[in-house]
């Protein structure tokens, strides 16, 4: 008889990692003894090579790879958040070095992570100075445009995504999405209700749900309605879901080659330094299309463009989009336009870009932008037509293929649905909470971390695409990312380090009403008083950070710099050539333009 996945997994930790089993509930396994996270992340680095089809075996650049830092983990609970995100960046920086290889360019093979930056990357949208201001009063800039319609900001609105006890015990993640009120309207809430303050909508909404509804019921009315949410689950019940063990099928880094036509896509050589005018960055002269919004996929478009390519990122003005990414590293280095699929003018011009491109990164529901003509087959259409291979990325919730492959899903679902949430709430310093709650970890923590593993695929495909030609498509799902960090090879951490990062930090009691937002501003203000007490300050180290003068928002805009360093490469080292802007900032529709 076949295994099963959760088999596979036990047995996988009985005969190799030994971890304690069931210490945070069902399908959990947790360490014996601690590990400072700059070995952990080093071990971590070296099985996800060895996990990962197609990462180089070369030993020069794998023992090239050095992490630093403090040996405590700096993220709330046991999730090895940090270790696991240190260690996907120092593989891009490997696939850099590749990269660079391929241009010609001499490299030491030397990559360099820094755990605590690493673990401040996962709240890149917060770590914003403007002429020294910062805080939840940046969202107030006079120089920011709102694009959230509210759906961010409004008391009730905020309290749709948040984590709710059904009657049967169970707890559901509600999502309202970018609109929430066909959410709210389902359970019988009026969007346009007002409360004094958050309390008192999450109380409101619960008095909804909790008398009425079991988390499976709730479940099917969003999925037969076609609205986002999903059922706290502990990590062993996704993986007795269909939809857990499809995923599973797949490696983490998501990528393989398409034959497309009879006509034999050639090899692209990457630009050679006089044709990028001498930048030595891996990416130089590669051309990024960035059709995305709110944060996983723009942050691999972030990273890519602070490896120097060309990132165009379009979206329509009218689009509901997450509002604080425009300040930060999820913007920086790109160029932002709009175009309006509804306008013909406009499709004629995004069929443009496309034709241009050499990477799409398709950061909405998978297949929604083939619904209206553009998408994966059109890209590998007109790659066959310029006889030059393309790479394709699509960034989603729950992966390439399956019964939940084209629901909508942003973090907080992947967060309940992975197991993760239930997780934060089992090992909760304070305790208190029953069995099966959720609570969310304390950053945007699968968004960002998704965004490295779409990078890490793109550049996979940038480099395979140099050497072997043909088109290259690749899916970074948030679900498969949290369910990685679970599995027992990387192991969990016990509640005895849970409890030192509470007291180092005293982030409080996280509580399943909590907006992400709300979380990590009060993760920066617990850095902030961390910093206050100690010689180490993490907000303070300006060895985390990029400034950039006279920017739109400010003349001294600080936001924080990319993670990876190349320390014997400063020629190819990471870095963003221009400061965030807003969202549709640009005009000129064209790669390699200057406005």
């Amino acid at each position: 008889m076949k295994q099963s996945i959760l088999q596979r997994l036990q047995k996988e930790n009985a005969t190799t990692y030994k971890r304690t089993e069931g210490a945070y509930g069902p399908g959990t396994y947790t360490d014996t003894e601690f590990t400072p996270v700059p070995e952990e992340s080093l071990r971590i680095f070296r099985e996800l090579a060895a996990r990962t089809p197609g990462f180089t075996k070369d030993e020069k650049l794998l023992s090239g790879v050095k992490f630093s830092g403090d040996s405590l983990p700096l993220i709330a609970g046991p999730i090895k958040s940090q270790a696991v995100t240190a260690a996907l960046h120092a593989m891009a920086g490997v696939i850099g070095h590749e990269i660079l290889q391929l241009r010609r360019i001499q490299t030491s093979g030397s990559t360099t992570v820094n755990v605590d930056h690493a673990g401040m990357y996962l709240a890149t949208p917060a770590l914003v100075h403007i002429d020294g201001e910062s805080g939840p009063s940046l969202l107030k800039h006079p120089k920011l445009p709102s694009s959230d319609n509210g759906a961010f900001s409004a008391t009730l609105k905020m309290r749709c995504q948040a984590i709710y006890p059904c009657k049967d015990g169970t707890w559901y993640q509600l999502h309202g999405s970018t609109f929430p009120d066909p959410v709210l309207k389902v359970i019988g809430v009026d969007p346009n209700a007002v409360f004094p303050n958050g309390d008192a909508a999450y109380e409101h909404i619960k008095e909804k749900i909790q008398p009425h509804f079991t988390s499976r019921e709730l479940e099917m009315i969003m999925v037969e309605r076609g609205l986002c949410g999903g059922i706290v689950r502990s990590p062993q019940s996704w993986l007795e879901t269909t939809m857990g063990q499809v995923l599973a099928n797949h490696p983490l880094i998501n990528y393989q080659q398409v034959q497309f036509s009879a006509d034999a896509q050639p090899p692209v050589p990457l630009p050679t330094l006089s044709q990028t005018g001498g930048d030595a960055r891996p990416l130089a002269g590669i051309k990024v299309l960035e059709l995305a919004r709110i944060i996983a996929a723009p942050a691999a478009g972030g990273i890519l463009a602070s490896m120097g390519a060309d990132v165009l990122r379009v979206q329509p003005r009218q689009l509901v989009d997450f509002t604080p990414a425009q300040m930060c590293g999820l913007m920086a280095g790109k160029r932002t336009l709009h175009l309006d699929l509804d306008a013909e003018e406009d499709r004629e011009k995004l069929r443009g870009l496309i034709a241009d491109a050499d990477v799409i990164i398709q950061g909405y529901r998978l297949r929604s932008l083939e619904r209206r003509g553009f998408g994966q087959p059109l890209a590998l259409e007109l790659a066959a037509a310029r006889k030059r291979g393309v790479v394709f990325l699509d960034e989603n919730c729950f992966g390439p293929d399956g019964c939940y492959a084209e629901r909508p899903g942003f973090q907080q679902v992947a967060d309940a649905e992975s197991g993760c949430s239930w997780v934060m709430a089992a090992s909760d310093p304070y305790g208190g909470f029953p069995e099966g709650a959720g609570v969310l970890p304390s950053l945007p923590i699968a968004d960002m971390s998704t965004g490295v593993v779409g990078a890490l695929a793109i550049l996979s495909m940038i480099r395979d695409r140099a050497r072997l030609g043909g088109s290259w498509t690749g899916c970074a799902s948030l679900v498969a990312y949290q369910v990685t960090t679970l599995e027992p090879w990387v192991g969990l951490y016990q509640r005895d380090v849970v409890e030192s990062i509470e007291k180092r930090f005293g982030y409080g009691r996280i509580t399943p009403d909590l907006f992400v937002v709300e979380m990590y501003y009060r993760v920066l203000a617990a850095w902030d008083r961390h910093a206050e007490k100690n010689l180490h300050s993490l907000t303070g180290d300006e060895d985390f950070y990029v400034h950039f003068e006279d920017s739109v928002f400010g003349k001294d805009l600080r936001i924080l710099a990319p993670v990876v360093k190349y320390p014997e490469d400063p020629a190819s080292q990471f870095h963003w050539t221009s400061p965030p802007v807003p969202f549709c900032f640009h005009k000129v529709v064209a790669f390699g333009a200057k406005e």
